[in-house]
């Protein structure tokens, strides 16, 4: 495990205020009645993808956009993105429930 240098740990510091996307409650709660232990992360901002969800033995982090806004990514959840990508996790850019079950269900 390698760990961050203290110039990449500062892109880590908690944001004073993080915005939710609209759908971000909605997505959850749903994820959560079909089964899901669900982590909202998202007050964590910065690198961090807003949730993680857990299910059939497998997480997957995801982060959520609203509709139409999937492209409009943060630098930081880009460079998390990757860095989730290079150790060989899938993370799913989510704007509907559907998008999460199908990540799990394609597998990583």
């Amino acid at each position: 495990m390698r760990r961050l240098s203290a110039e990449e740990g500062k892109d880590m510091t908690r944001p004073r205020r993080t915005r939710r996307d609209r759908n971000q409650a909605a997505l959850l709660a749903e994820l959560e009645a079909r089964g899901m232990v669900v982590w909202d992360l998202s007050d964590l901002g910065g690198k961090i993808l807003d949730a993680i969800a857990f299910w059939r033995g497998r997480a997957v982090p995801v982060e959520i956009k609203a509709p139409g806004c999937e492209r409009d990514l943060t630098d930081g959840e880009r460079a998390s993105i990757e860095a989730l990508r290079g150790v060989g996790v899938e993370p799913v850019v989510a704007t509907r429930a559907e998008d999460v079950l199908r990540r799990f269900e394609r597998g990583s």
